[in-house]
């Protein structure tokens, strides 16, 4: 399957989604998406669930196609006034690059939360997730604002992604998000996540070992996380 990119102008790409899918013929492509990533935001007291574009003004596109699709795009009246207003660009991603990113937004191109257990005076995180496919990327954490930074090479760019993430204090209550509830029974498999300080205090996270809980049998299993890209 070949992946493509056609990037826009923020805030249009669901424009341009709906464009492609109206005009550009449905054998020409497998399929068209903006891929998602889940946030938290405070709103009066409440913690609200919401998704937004991981890439602003980027719309993906998947095929079988060997030929130039850019070039039959360019046939497409619609597509073609898109393109001449400088709105429209289009190139191939990387196998590495789709790789990754369908795994971490699997079939309905949402990333989802991680949740990360953390616990005071302790220097090891529980993460499990989609973040746990990227540990060694990550450039900090905001807390509070319920995100960990990532870093990533896609498409030939260093590129910062922020992934959503539910912390301990979210779960032990049980609180109800809007459309979700949250349990500790969720944390049944995870990854830990070290932390350690250089002298002049900056951080950095080490990949520990992926933990596998079996209640009934009281026991633990180890097992590796392949890595990603």
């Amino acid at each position: 399957m070949l992946w493509y990119m056609i990037k826009t102008w923020a805030g249009k790409e669901k424009e341009l989604e709906k464009e492609i899918r109206r005009t550009v013929p449905p054998y020409m492509y497998e399929e068209v998406f903006i891929i998602y990533a889940e946030r938290v935001w405070r709103r009066q007291g409440k913690s609200v669930i919401h998704s937004e574009p991981l890439f602003p003004g980027c719309v993906f596109l998947t095929c079988h196609e060997t030929t130039s699709l850019f070039q039959r795009l360019e046939r497409i009246p619609a597509m073609s006034k898109w393109m001449d207003l400088g709105s429209l660009t289009m190139f191939p991603l990387q196998e590495s690059d789709a790789q990754f990113l369908n795994q971490m937004s699997g079939e309905n191109h949402t990333i989802k939360f991680s949740y990360v257990l953390r616990e005071k005076g302790k220097t090891v995180y529980h993460v499990s997730g989609p973040l746990e496919l990227c540990l060694e990327r990550i450039e900090g954490f905001e807390f509070r604002k319920r995100y960990v930074k990532i870093c990533k090479k896609l498409w030939g760019e260093e590129k910062q992604i922020s992934l959503g993430i539910i912390l301990n204090e979210d779960i032990e209550p049980k609180r109800i998000f809007e459309g979700s509830e949250l349990s500790a029974e969720d944390m049944e498999e995870y990854t830990e996540l070290k932390i350690e300080k250089d002298a002049a205090g900056k951080k950095s996270y080490i990949r520990g070992l992926h933990i596998v809980n079996y209640p009934m049998e009281n026991v633990c299993a180890y097992e590796s996380i392949p890595k990603v890209g």
